[in-house]
């Protein structure tokens, strides 16, 4: 399991978990970024960060 998170940076991935498909991303501010990041729950894409599936099991456990 990643280490803990920010209160931001766990508000931020919540955010980016609510994108639905082809929706554009929420612009983070780069410290938060750089936390998800580095923690491995996102990842960038193009110019913007997408949760990945470490990222979902980070919030609830589960990853479809």
């Amino acid at each position: 399991m990643p280490k803990a998170l920010s209160p931001e940076a766990i508000d931020a991935l919540r955010q980016l978990n609510d994108v639905g498909s082809g929706q554009p991303a929420p612009q983070l501010p780069s410290g938060v970024a750089a936390e998800l990041l580095g923690a491995g729950v996102a990842t960038r894409s193009a110019d913007h960060v997408e949760i990945t599936c470490d990222g979902r099991k980070y919030l609830s456990g589960d990853c479809d």
